[in-house]
Formats: structure tokens, C-alpha cells, sequence
């Protein structure tokens, strides 16, 4: 049994008209069985039942009822027809419909999520809003209902392409089945990143009351009687007001003055006087001096619902409100509402239904402490192959030990820690799953910037969170962790594993990762800035690709060439684009380690966000700057397909992705030459890049860049 629960929400909280949504504590829930015996031969293989608001109203067929005819949407989009077994939707919907409490958002949201799961698509709740807003055009209700709490959303400015995908018409989204059969066409993808949320806070006094009429009004309907212009006063008045609620809702105890003037409008409750009688009198027959407890009140959405916040009396506000749309001969009924923070939820665990009177379990709440100990015993033996003198990896216990005597530091060594994660790389992981690689790109960005001080990387320890636990998933990612330690020549002496029902969704998981090291007591911690001198030689060590960084760009200019990371690659016709783009980041540890025993290095350039121009310039003194001739070293091809297919100038280029170097090491005139040859013996193929200069403005100067074009 899959559980889906999304909360409803009341949009504009009146300034913040298509701007501002507050999920709030009723919940649409569905219960979704798949490999159900009973939903055999159902159209599109799907059974849809229901309990709850609108019964007699809302269709069950599944191309015609919101929810699974959204799914079938997010389904179609990744090649799916229809269910991909018999399952049965079962919806219980508390949320009045057509009443401004975000019945429809909600359904959206379930809709995309429930394709999701039976799906096991994988997305994220970011790529789920893309996913929504292609439906729900308007983000208010869709952000707050996903993301929970009270939260501000708007639409990004999109490149022409995916404007035309983002504003193609509903019909042809969702289509109904008067307007033909399923064609068996792939329907337009969302672009990516449509839209942008953030959270704001809400003071925990602050209680949601919601008089509820007994009419329905259509969001076409309100947004109907709105005008295409208006004037420039109300405008200003409408961002005055709103810059100012989302700051005054937060703060504790609530300020009614600034909160009850903060929710005035000009933008869109008074033009729906006419759809709700007596709304204008309605909302001025209330105040904080002649209700006390009460801080401001607005149109729910596009109404009829009103919402009055408040902090105290609560029962005689609701009585108060109701008993002015009884004059209007409008029957009401109230909720107190709180913020819902959660937002969507998805629930997988078939136990907790079968809990009846017996004591629940943490299993029942979705942490199986059973795969968690299953885990350390699929992970014990590449663990345990990670063992180095001072560090035995073995795991199971409550911390990671360490002897720096063993490890051959007889005196007290420098100790360097380093912490970092693998970021959006995972994405392509769980597109491909495949997550052989991403554990050694977790180690390589720790190892690294530990080497590039001279540290010798010692231990290390990763954190991996899921929302439920797949050990084989998991095991796969800490079995690549171990290759990473293994070829950095630290050990893996423990780690954590976070399972968190409700933080992520799907198989989705987050990893990261921290590193010790040490420097021998006595040796100079690097850079040695001071030594740095002009004319310093550059040296650069190559990557192997994208390494680890720029991967959402990546990730969009990938969408962007239409392709999947099933397809061939491109620029590597012996791999497909996933199987490319997961080529692990390059550990350069074992190779500079003798270098750096030798005293050849002046310092070193982990080559990771922000590129050559962000990073290079870290490792050097204020008054140098490096000058670099991008002729002299190999970009490689995947590098300059993304350069190409996605339109990146040269200054971008080298500021995202690493160009082809993953290691920039400045050395003196005199030790370049024993410094190439260690480097070549240690496995290395090293390059002259360029030299050290007097710093002018720029901190990298980049010639003959036109070679990237």
C-alpha cells in the first residue's frame, strides 16, 4: 500500500495575489494498491474510488478525474501509457471543492506524485513542481501544498523553447477524451526549474480560521471578473503591503496592526464582490480592536472561503463571520486550521495499515532498524578492505578510531579535515541507477582539497540519507565509497545511515562525506604563498570529464538536446550519455603524494565549483595572478559537447566546469622539471599551463580561450 497525503491551501493571504500560499491541516489522502486483482482489465488500468467532499460529483474514470488523469500525464512523459499494473486508487478528500482551500492544486500535486510511484520514476519534489505547473499554471497554491508551510513561489523567465512547451494550451497537456484518443505521442515535458519557492516563517501562535459558505466558486469564474490592467497605485499598494506580511507573520508575539493592514488589497478581492454577496462589508465588519485575538482576514484563494488568522476566540470570530453571510442568506461551516509543514508525503510501508490494536512498531513509522543492520553486514567486507596502518575500518561500533602513532606520525602531526557532498551528479545516478561511482566521487571531493594542503587523507566517514532504506541501493553506493578510499589510501572507519519517511522522495537519497588528514610535524602546510614569486610554473593534472560540479547545468542542457541518458552519447559513441556523465572525479592523492615528500610544490588548485577562475586563485597571494594558455592542454570532448550544445560563452565555461584540469599546481622555475618527472612516474601525465604574473584586475588571465570554440 502506497499512501499519498497532500494538505490543502489558501492562496494570496490578500496582497500576495499568485504569490503567497499557506498549506494548511486538511489533507487529501490517497491509498493506492498496485497489483490489484480487482482493477484487471479497468480502463488504463486503473480502479478509482471515493470517499469524501463532492462524491456525487467527481468522475471516476481515470482520462477524466483529475488525479490519475495527471498521472497518466507524468506516466506518458516517461514512456508509459497507462498504469503499469492493475492498481486501485482509492481517494478520501476532505477539502471542499471549488471553495478557495486549493481542492484542485491538491489533486495536482497527488496526481504527479501518485505517477511517480507507481512509475518509480524517481523525481524530486523540485522536478514534481515542473511537473505541476504545467497543469496548475499558477505556483501559490502548488508550491505551498508540495513544499508545506507558508511559502512565496513565482515563474522563471524561460529561454523561447521552453516557453513554448511551458504555455502550450491545457487541452493539449491533459486531453480530454472528447478531444480524441491517446495518439500514443509523448505530451510536452516540462522544462526544467519553472518555478522557485521559498519558505517564509509563521509564528506558532497563529491559528487559521476558515468559514467555509455552502456555494462553489470556479477558479476560471474569479479570475474571470479580474481586469488585464491595473492601475499603478494599487499595484504599489499590493507591494507595499506584502513586502511587509511575510516578515510580520513570522515574528512572535504577532503585531494585529501591522498584520490586519498588511492583508488589505486592491488586486483582486474587490472585483469578486460580485461573485460573493457581501464580501466587501464581510471583510470590513471585522477588526483587531472590535474582535480581540483576531489579526487580519482575506479571501481564501478565489473564495467564497474567508480566512481570518488569529491568535484567540476563535469560535466567536467563525460565529461573527458566519452570522453575516447568514444575512446574505449563505448557510457556512468552519475549520481551525493550522500550517501543514510537511507538504506532500508518500508513506510505502504496507505495515502500518496492519497495526489494529497491536503496539506500533519504528518500523511502522517507516525506519527498519532490520535493513539498517542488514546493511553493515553487506557492507562489512569493502569496508574492512579499506584498512590501513593505524585505522583497522572496522564498523558496527559507536565512532571511528584512529592511531596516528601506527599511522606513523611518532610526533603530533597537523590534523586537516575536509566535508563535502556529491550534489546534483546523484540525479543522473538515480536516472541511470547506478551508484557504483558516485561513492568514489563523494571520497575524491574530500580527498582533494585535503591534498592540496599536503596532507596525507587518513580516515574517512559518510552520511547517507534516504527516506527508506534499499540496501542493495545503499551498498552499492558505500562499495564505491571504498573504492575511493582505497585509492586515496584512507580508511573507512564509519559512516551513518539516515532513513527519514516523508524527507525524500521515491529511491532518492542524499550522501556526504568528511576526511581527516594529517601533515608531519615540521613540514609547511600548503600554499606556501610567501615563496611565490612571478615567472612560478604552473602544472596541470587532467580530468576526467565533468568531474564533479555544474552538474544542473548539465542536467538542463541535456534536457535541452532532447536526449535521455539512455541514448548514446554524443561524444562517446561507446557509452550512453548517463553512463558518460557518471565517469567518476579523478583522485590525485597517491600521484602528488611523493611530490609533496620531495618539498617540490608551492601549492595546489582542486578544481571544482566555480572553475579555473574561482578556484586558482585561492591558492595564491594577493599580488599574483595566473596566466594560463588554453591551448596547451586537452579539453575533453564531453566538456566541449556541453560548451556547444548549450550555448556557454568561454568566460562560463571556465568558471563551471573544470576545462580539462583537475589539478592546477604552481611550482618554481628550478623544480618544474624534477616536479614534471616525479609527477610522470607517480602515473601522472602532468602539463605546462602556464606561469605566475603581477596581479593587474583579474586573478586568472586566460589566452588563445578561442580554441573552446
Amino acid at each position: 500500500m502506497i499512501t499519498i497525503k497532500v494538505p490543502c491551501s489558501s492562496a494570496n493571504i490578500g496582497p500576495g495575489f499568485d504569490v503567497i500560499g499557506l498549506a494548511l491541516s486538511l489533507w487529501l489522502e490517497i491509498q493506492v494498491s498496485v497489483g490489484d486483482d480487482e482493477s484487471q482489465g479497468a480502463p488504463h488500468n486503473c480502479r478509482i474510488t471515493y470517499e469524501g467532499e463532492g462524491k456525487d460529483d467527481v468522475d471516476l474514470g481515470p482520462s477524466r478525474n483529475l488525479i490519475t488523469q495527471t498521472a497518466l500525464y507524468v506516466l506518458r512523459c516517461h514512456d508509459k501509457r497507462e498504469f503499469p499494473e492493475p492498481t486501485h486508487v482509492h481517494i478520501k478528500n476532505p477539502i471542499p471543492l471549488g471553495r478557495g482551500l486549493g481542492s484542485s492544486g491538491a489533486a495536482v500535486v497527488a496526481g504527479v506524485a501518485l505517477g511517480n510511484e507507481v512509475g518509480k520514476l524517481g523525481l524530486s519534489k523540485d522536478r514534481i513542481l515542473d511537473f505541476c505547473l504545467m497543469i496548475e499554471r499558477h505556483p501559490d497554491n502548488v508550491a505551498a501544498a508540495l513544499y508545506g508551510g507558508f511559502v512565496g513561489s513565482y515563474l522563471k523567465e524561460l529561454d523561447s523553447e521552453d516557453m513554448k512547451r511551458k504555455e502550450i494550451p491545457l487541452a493539449e497537456v491533459l486531453p480530454a477524451p472528447q478531444g480524441g484518443e491517446d495518439t500514443g505521442l509523448t505530451p510536452p515535458i516540462p522544462p526544467l526549474d519553472i518555478g522557485k519557492h521559498i519558505r517564509f516563517p509563521w509564528a506558532s501562535e497563529i491559528k487559521c480560521i476558515a468559514v467555509i459558505p455552502d456555494f462553489e466558486v470556479s477558479t476560471a469564474k474569479a479570475r474571470s471578473v479580474l481586469p488585464t490592467t491595473y492601475e499603478k497605485a494599487d499595484v504599489i499598494y499590493n507591494l507595499q503591503r506584502v513586502a511587509l506580511l511575510t516578515t510580520a507573520l513570522g515574528q512572535s508575539p504577532p503585531n494585529a496592526e501591522l498584520i490586519y493592514d498588511g492583508m488589505q488589497d486592491k488586486v483582486h478581492q474587490p472585483y469578486r464582490k460580485t461573485l460573493i454577496p457581501g464580501l466587501t462589508e464581510i471583510l470590513k465588519s471585522v477588526s483587531p480592536s472590535s474582535h480581540p485575538g483576531l489579526l487580519g482576514v482575506c479571501l481564501s484563494g478565489a473564495g467564497p472561503t474567508i480566512l481570518a488568522l488569529a491568535t484567540e476566540n476563535f469560535e466567536h470570530i467563525a460565529s461573527y463571520l458566519m452570522q453575516q453571510f447568514e444575512k446574505e442568506n449563505i448557510k457556512c461551516r468552519w475549520e481551525l486550521l493550522e500550517p501543514a509543514y510537511d507538504g506532500l508525503t508518500v508513506t510505502q510501508d504496507s505495515e502500518l495499515n496492519k497495526v489494529g490494536n497491536d503496539g506500533m512498531t519504528y518500523a511502522d513509522a517507516g525506519v527498519s532498524i532490520d535493513s539498517g543492520n542488514e546493511l553493515v553486514q553487506s557492507i562489512k567486507a569493502a569496508v574492512a578492505s579499506t584498512r590501513r596502518p593505524g585505522a583497522d575500518a572496522e564498523i558496527g561500533g559507536f565512532g571511528g578510531a584512529l592511531d596516528l602513532s601506527a599511522a606513523g606520525y611518532s610526533e603530533p602531526p597537523v590534523l586537516i579535515q575536509a566535508i563535502d557532498g556529491v550534489g546534483t551528479k546523484l540525479k543522473i545516478a538515480f536516472a541511470m541507477d547506478d551508484f557504483s561511482t558516485v561513492g568514489i566521487d563523494l571520497v575524491a571531493m574530500n580527498v582533494n582539497d585535503l591534498i592540496v594542503q599536503g596532507a596525507e587523507p587518513l580516515t574517512f566517514m559518510d552520511y547517507y540519507a534516504c527516506s527508506k532504506l534499499d540496501v542493495r541501493d545503499a551498498t552499492r553506493f558505500v562499495e564505491g565509497v571504498a573504492v575511493g578510499c582505497k585509492q586515496a589510501g584512507c580508511a573507512l572507519v564509519g559512516g551513518e545511515t539516515a532513513e527519514m519517511p516523508g524527507m525524500y522522495q521515491g529511491k532518492e537519497f542524499d550522501a556526504g562525506g568528511a576526511a581527516t588528514g594529517a601533515l608531519k610535524k615540521g613540514r609547511k602546510m600548503l600554499p606556501v604563498k610567501a615563496a611565490m614569486q612571478e615567472g612560478d610554473v604552473l602544472l596541470g593534472l587532467k580530468s576526467s570529464g565533468a568531474h564533479s560540479n555544474g552538474f544542473s547545468l548539465v542536467r538542463k542542457i541535456v534536457e535541452k538536446a532532447g536526449l535521455s541518458y539512455q541514448d548514446k552519447a554524443p561524444w562517446d559513441g561507446s557509452k550512453t550519455v548517463g553512463e558518460s556523465l557518471l565517469t567518476p572525479t579523478r583522485i590525485y592523492v597517491k600521484a602528488l603524494m611523493p611530490a609533496i615528500g620531495k618539498d617540490l610544490l608551492l601549492g595546489m588548485a582542486h578544481i571544482t565549483g566555480g572553475g579555473l577562475e574561482d578556484n586558482i586563485p585561492r591558492m595564491l597571494p594577493k599580488h599574483l595572478a595566473a596566466e594560463l594558455d588554453a591551448s596547451s592542454w586537452p579539453v575533453p570532448d564531453v566538456l566541449m559537447w556541453l560548451k556547444k550544445a548549450g550555448n556557454v560563452s568561454s568566460r562560463e565555461f571556465a568558471r563551471t566546469w573544470n576545462t580539462g584540469l583537475g589539478m592546477v599546481i604552481a611550482v618554481t622555475q628550478e623544480k618544474a622539471e624534477e616536479a614534471v618527472e616525479v609527477l610522470s612516474s607517480a602515473g601522472e601525465a602532468p602539463v605546462k599551463i602556464g606561469r605566475l604574473v603581477k596581479h593587474t584586475g583579474e586573478g586568472v588571465i586566460l589566452n588563445n580561450i578561442e580554441r573552446w570554440n
